[in-house]
């Protein structure tokens, strides 16, 4: 966070003595636990995956001084009863990636000043989640989630709209915090910033462009700029109509190698009550015909999105192939006594060829329990047709929040 710290002098300093005794005195702590098994069967790896792991979460807040706080979050990632997954850092490749490798981190560590205007800064290692994540997210879904050393400016001083701006120096991905490969972080200079307008006649209007330059991953630089439309109308008395449009378009950062002129869409519609819904929504990523290199990918990408959350949970698509992607997907939920049920089919082309890649089935239920307590059951089945190999994911998850 070197370049981060002439930063500090945009925080106002805290007040001495009673000041201080407010921060401490104010403050409270957290503890939260994750319990996973993972199950991963897939054709081109001899053995199937079985991961315990555990997540064991440590959280300090501060009090708040002259709207002046901090924040400091740890995790350590341990596995239960030896392993039997590739976790990306113990060499054991005979078996499917799950990517949860043991470590303890620093996950979150930042100062925080609330201003008038409903403005907040806010410096240091910390998660940011922008709408729906597709471009940066936290990965919250691993173990290890991903977050960003970072000086966040966020503003509603303006009537009907809000702004967003990050510079981020490092990005601690999911890989850490060991070293190795993939790369545990991105180092480099990059900036996102959003606009969103809420004063619409109708739902909410957001611009969006991300600079991203990473020093050691060229191939992931990038130049993005885009447009998102989303809204509800409600339908009678009990159904709500909702969508989504978004268009982007995408070329080479810094020592990308690659020359990209690529483009993203999505659309999706969605009808829902407050016991059961329905999606239908078409995604996609370009790409061009030929033959490349990883260096050389032609592709739309997305690297600091949470990918987990879009083109299946098996997470085939963590990577745009170079003739890009064409999502089809349909999915519908219900809730039943306090039970959540959803189910998505994926098919999946490509958007230069039209190849078929494959398609794929997620399940999942879920309950919370007391407002502390959650169970979720998870199953992703990708069949392939034309890329990669057939997957089948099982996943059953127990979390705890003190």
């Amino acid at each position: 966070m070197k370049r981060l710290l002439p930063l500090l002098m945009l925080v106002p300093p805290v007040a001495a003595g009673d000041g201080l005794a407010t921060l401490v005195e104010d403050g409270r702590a957290g503890l939260e636990l994750r319990y996973r098994y993972e199950s991963v069967e897939q054709d081109d790896r001899p053995r199937t995956a079985g991961a315990n792991t555990l997540r064991l979460r440590l959280n300090l807040a501060s009090g708040s001084v002259n709207g002046l706080s901090a924040f400091a979050e740890f995790d350590h990632v341990q596995a239960i009863g030896g392993e039997h997954h590739d976790d990306t850092r113990n060499g054991l490749t005979s078996y499917p990636v799950v990517a949860d490798p043991e470590g303890t981190d620093l996950n979150q560590a930042y100062l925080q000043y609330a201003g008038p205007g409903s403005t907040t800064l806010r410096l240091g290692r910390q998660r940011i989640a922008l709408d729906n994540e597709r471009f940066v997210g936290a990965v919250g879904w691993r173990q290890n989630e991903q977050t960003f050393d970072a000086f966040r400016l966020e503003t509603r001083a303006i009537p009907g709209a809000t702004l967003d701006y990050a510079y981020i120096d490092r990005v601690q991905r999911v890989f850490g915090p060991d070293p190795g490969s993939p790369p545990a972080y991105f180092d480099g200079s990059s900036h996102v910033l959003t606009a969103k307008l809420t004063s619409l006649p109708v739902g909410a209007l957001t611009f969006y462009g991300l600079h991203l330059d990473f020093d050691n991953a060229p191939q992931a630089s990038s130049a993005t700029y885009g447009a998102r439309y989303d809204g509800s109308r409600k339908i009678g008395d009990n159904w709500i109509f909702a969508w989504a449009l978004d268009y982007a378009r995408q070329e080479e950062a810094g020592a990308n190698a690659a020359r990209l002129d690529a483009y993203y869409n999505l659309l999706e519609l969605a009808l829902k009550t407050s016991s059961a819904g329905f999606t239908a929504g078409r995604e996609v990523l370009s790409g061009e015909r030929g033959t490349f290199t990883a260096a050389t990918n032609p592709a739309f990408q997305t690297p600091l999105a949470t990918l987990h959350k879009w083109q299946g949970w098996a997470d085939k698509f963590l990577t745009t192939p170079p003739a890009g992607i064409e999502d089809l997907y349909f999915g519908a939920s219900a809730k039943f006594r306090g039970w959540t049920g959803q189910a998505v089919w994926h098919d999946f082309s490509a958007e230069a060829t039209g190849a078929d890649y494959g398609s794929e089935l997620d399940l999942s239920v879920s309950r919370r329990f007391a407002d502390r307590y959650e169970l979720l059951v998870k199953y992703a089945d990708y069949s392939a047709d034309g890329l990669f190999t057939d997957t089948t994911k099982f996943w059953l998850q127990f979390a705890a929040a003190f």
